[in-house]
């Protein structure tokens, strides 16, 4: 199975179950009709939505050892923020508690807690302030500005703005987060996640393994200075700029989520993309397939990694290069003469000549100003003999600093791309081998 296919079958398999769905989508109606028709209640009750990653679609499928499903749902009310947040719960949960399904209402900081079977439901109830809603704390009697439903929208915009890949590399992510967060360690999870996940989304989208690849290294750009300087990441809030998402996270729990993400990034460029990889990175629940070895071809026509790299017609980079690390992704796409199209990634099985290969570069959003250069390195005795070894430095050819060539000779090549910033290179990707017979 390739890592594409391998990608396809894990998203499905992490999925909730329909089952799971429709209890959820019943359990959260049946609750919020009961508080609507309140004998009481009802006249506190404005409105009410199920909220958090249910809403959004951005739930995962429950480990086996895991307990119950959490689900969040939002009452608006008609609360001041002059009002008691403690005693805002407590009329809720009396509310609740009215009906024996609900008997395990139980006041919590925010919310009211209920478990039913397989479910944890937290309901949240918010007051209103001029235009604004905001959320109660019990234990400090005060009140913060929220916005759950701007949350939601969020998300969905974002999803749109990247092709529907985004909730999906969200929920690959929480599955890695699941994965390797030692017990009583607090990683960032839920809203604070999904933010780092979009702020660190390439422009371009990809196959969802370069997705991911570029996603971590980008996250780890993004948190290494502050981390260095004993800061937590600033995350900011997309439906209430200024407010800091990450603000409750502690520094120590942040240094182990980027240890790990430094894990998965190394893994990735020690040993590539295959299935045996993201089967440490994700988990078990990754399919088994193929690792890529080193092709076993005559070396005058595929030459070995190194002795491609050294190649002395390779020209050196005229640039200041500050890059740290790899921070740009690199995937192709490939269509042959015949009018066949795949995708590749580095070292990958052969193609064949005259094909049309477009290069796509995924990079972080703090790279989408710099300028985008590309080396095109070919090797092997056919294109030495036709005088075509190449190794210059050449500008983006496509839009979003790809870059298109053809594949006229066979042999070992390569490309990498830079990012440029004021002649200085900032970003570099690692070479991308292609194969051609």
């Amino acid at each position: 199975m390739s890592v594409s296919d391998g990608f396809a079958k894990f998203l499905s398999d992490i999925e909730p179950s329909s089952s799971t769905v429709s209890e959820i989508s019943s359990a959260q109606k049946s609750l919020r009709d009961y508080l609507s028709s309140h004998e009481e209640y009802s006249d506190r009750y404005q409105s009410s939505y199920l909220s958090g990653s249910y809403a959004k679609h951005t739930a995962i499928r429950p480990a086996k050892d895991d307990g119950n499903r959490d689900v969040d749902i939002v009452v608006e009310t008609d609360h001041s923020t002059d009002d008691s947040p403690a005693d805002a719960l407590e009329e809720l949960r009396s509310a609740l508690a009215d009906a024996s399904k609900y008997s395990t209402a139980r006041v919590q900081t925010h919310s009211v807690g209920i478990q039913l079977s397989k479910l944890d439901i937290d309901v949240v109830p918010l007051a209103k302030e001029d235009e604004s809603w905001y959320i109660g704390d019990a234990e400090t009697g005060e009140w913060s500005q929220t916005n759950p439903k701007g949350h939601k929208e969020w998300s969905t915009e974002v999803n749109e703005e990247h092709d529907g890949k985004y909730k999906p590399v969200v929920k690959i992510l929480k599955w890695w987060r699941r994965e390797h967060c030692p017990e009583g360690s607090r990683w960032p999870k839920g809203i604070t996640l999904e933010k780092m996940v979009a702020d660190s989304f390439p422009e371009e989208t990809g196959p969802y393994g370069d997705l991911v690849a570029s996603v971590f290294r980008s996250m780890h750009d993004h948190c290494s200075d502050d981390l260095a300087s004993g800061v937590v990441p600033f995350v900011d809030d997309p439906s209430l700029p200024g407010n800091d998402l990450a603000a409750s996270y502690s520094i120590e729990d942040f240094r182990e989520f980027d240890d790990e993400l430094v894990s998965a990034i190394a893994l990735l460029d020690e040993s590539g993309s295959t299935n045996e990889v993201w089967r440490k990175i994700l988990g078990e629940r990754f399919p088994v397939g193929s690792s890529k070895a080193e092709l076993s071809l005559p070396a005058s026509v595929f030459l070995p990694t190194q002795h491609a790299l050294a190649v002395s017609w390779r020209e050196r980079l005229p640039y200041v290069v500050k890059a740290k690390g790899f921070g740009i992704q690199v995937y192709a796409e490939v269509e042959t003469k015949d009018g066949k199209r795949f995708t590749i990634r580095s070292n990958d099985r052969t193609i064949p000549k005259d094909c049309t290969v477009v290069y796509h570069a995924l990079r972080s959003p703090s790279l989408r100003n710099c300028s985008i250069r590309w080396q095109i390195v070919n090797t092997g005795t056919e294109a030495i003999s036709a005088n075509c070894k190449r190794g210059e430095i050449a500008a983006p050819n496509e839009s979003n600093g790809s870059r298109r060539e053809t594949t006229a000779y066979t042999g070992r090549h390569y490309v990498q791309c830079f990012a440029i910033r004021k002649e200085v290179c900032v970003a570099r990707s690692k070479e991308f081998f292609i194969n051609v017979s």
